[in-house]
Protein backbone atom coordinates (compact mmCIF):
# COMPACT_ATOMS: atom_id res chain seq x y z
CA UNK A 1 0.00 0.00 0.00
CA UNK A 2 1.11 3.58 -0.80
CA UNK A 3 2.48 5.27 2.28
CA UNK A 4 -0.12 8.35 1.24
CA UNK A 5 -2.71 6.35 1.81
CA UNK A 6 -1.43 4.64 4.99
CA UNK A 7 -0.66 8.17 6.55
CA UNK A 8 -4.13 9.02 5.16
CA UNK A 9 -5.45 6.09 7.17
CA UNK A 10 -4.06 6.51 9.68
CA UNK A 11 -4.96 10.47 9.88
CA UNK A 12 -8.87 9.21 9.60
CA UNK A 13 -8.22 6.71 12.49
CA UNK A 14 -7.01 9.90 14.58
CA UNK A 15 -10.28 11.97 13.46
CA UNK A 16 -12.43 9.13 14.65
CA UNK A 17 -10.74 9.04 17.97
CA UNK A 18 -10.89 12.53 18.72
CA UNK A 19 -14.41 13.07 17.92
CA UNK A 20 -15.03 9.84 20.37
CA UNK A 21 -12.98 11.46 22.72
CA UNK A 22 -14.96 14.80 22.55
CA UNK A 23 -18.28 12.74 22.51
CA UNK A 24 -17.62 10.66 25.73
CA UNK A 25 -15.97 14.29 27.08
CA UNK A 26 -19.50 15.86 26.36
CA UNK A 27 -21.72 12.85 27.90
CA UNK A 28 -19.86 13.21 31.07
CA UNK A 29 -20.17 15.64 34.06
CA UNK A 30 -17.17 17.74 33.84
CA UNK A 31 -16.80 16.35 37.39
CA UNK A 32 -16.87 12.61 36.49
CA UNK A 33 -14.98 12.58 33.39
CA UNK A 34 -12.85 9.74 34.29
CA UNK A 35 -9.97 7.95 32.12
CA UNK A 36 -11.87 6.83 29.45
CA UNK A 37 -12.07 10.80 27.35
CA UNK A 38 -7.77 10.19 28.10
CA UNK A 39 -7.36 6.71 26.95
CA UNK A 40 -9.59 7.50 23.32
CA UNK A 41 -7.56 10.25 22.43
CA UNK A 42 -4.20 8.66 23.41
CA UNK A 43 -5.34 6.37 20.36
CA UNK A 44 -5.88 9.21 18.60
CA UNK A 45 -2.47 10.40 18.92
CA UNK A 46 -1.08 7.34 18.57
CA UNK A 47 -2.22 7.21 14.78
CA UNK A 48 -1.66 10.51 14.00
CA UNK A 49 2.35 9.86 15.38
CA UNK A 50 2.14 6.66 13.18
CA UNK A 51 1.05 9.14 9.93
CA UNK A 52 3.54 11.53 10.97
CA UNK A 53 6.34 8.96 10.96
CA UNK A 54 5.41 7.31 8.24
CA UNK A 55 5.78 10.34 6.07
CA UNK A 56 8.94 10.82 7.35
CA UNK A 57 10.32 7.64 6.94
CA UNK A 58 12.75 6.89 3.88
CA UNK A 59 11.10 6.30 1.06
CA UNK A 60 12.11 4.51 -2.59
CA UNK A 61 11.18 7.80 -4.57
CA UNK A 62 11.95 10.55 -1.85
CA UNK A 63 9.16 13.48 -1.99
CA UNK A 64 9.79 16.42 -0.60
CA UNK A 65 6.25 16.88 -0.23
CA UNK A 66 5.94 13.92 2.17
CA UNK A 67 8.44 15.03 4.33
CA UNK A 68 7.53 18.23 5.07
CA UNK A 69 3.68 16.88 5.62
CA UNK A 70 4.66 14.90 8.03
CA UNK A 71 6.28 17.66 10.03
CA UNK A 72 3.62 19.73 9.70
CA UNK A 73 1.61 16.63 11.74
CA UNK A 74 4.27 16.17 13.76
CA UNK A 75 4.45 19.85 15.02
CA UNK A 76 0.63 20.08 14.98
CA UNK A 77 0.77 16.70 17.89
CA UNK A 78 3.23 18.08 19.92
CA UNK A 79 1.01 21.26 20.05
CA UNK A 80 -2.11 19.37 21.26
CA UNK A 81 -0.24 17.08 23.13
CA UNK A 82 1.38 20.62 25.19
CA UNK A 83 -2.43 21.73 25.45
CA UNK A 84 -3.57 18.59 26.77
CA UNK A 85 -0.93 18.00 29.51
CA UNK A 86 -0.32 21.57 30.02
CA UNK A 87 -3.79 23.56 29.98
CA UNK A 88 -5.54 23.83 33.51
CA UNK A 89 -9.01 21.73 34.53
CA UNK A 90 -11.19 24.80 34.01
CA UNK A 91 -11.90 26.51 30.45
CA UNK A 92 -9.01 27.76 28.36
CA UNK A 93 -9.77 29.78 25.31
CA UNK A 94 -6.92 30.04 24.34
CA UNK A 95 -6.01 26.52 24.60
CA UNK A 96 -9.11 25.70 23.08
CA UNK A 97 -8.03 27.93 20.01
CA UNK A 98 -4.63 26.40 19.73
CA UNK A 99 -6.12 22.91 19.62
CA UNK A 100 -8.80 23.77 16.96
CA UNK A 101 -6.00 25.13 14.77
CA UNK A 102 -3.86 22.05 15.38
CA UNK A 103 -7.14 20.24 13.73
CA UNK A 104 -7.87 22.09 10.71
CA UNK A 105 -3.79 22.36 9.69
CA UNK A 106 -4.61 17.92 10.14
CA UNK A 107 -7.54 18.19 8.29
CA UNK A 108 -4.96 20.30 5.98
CA UNK A 109 -2.93 18.15 5.42
CA UNK A 110 -5.30 15.01 5.19
CA UNK A 111 -7.16 16.50 2.25
CA UNK A 112 -3.95 17.18 0.88
CA UNK A 113 -2.74 13.47 0.64
CA UNK A 114 -6.45 12.30 -0.43
CA UNK A 115 -6.13 14.84 -3.12
CA UNK A 116 -2.42 13.48 -4.23
CA UNK A 117 -3.35 10.26 -3.74
CA UNK A 118 -6.14 10.70 -6.23
CA UNK A 119 -4.09 12.64 -8.78
CA UNK A 120 -4.41 11.58 -12.54
CA UNK A 121 -0.55 10.90 -13.04
CA UNK A 122 -0.03 8.60 -9.89
CA UNK A 123 -0.61 4.90 -10.13
CA UNK A 124 -3.14 3.03 -8.69
CA UNK A 125 -2.25 0.53 -5.88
Amino acid sequence: MDRRRTALFSLMAFAVATAAAIVISGARPATAQGIAPTVVQAVGYVCALLAALDLLAPAANPAGADRRLGGVILVALAAMVGVDLFAGAGPDPGAGLLRLVCLVVIVAVAWRLLVTSRAPGRPRP
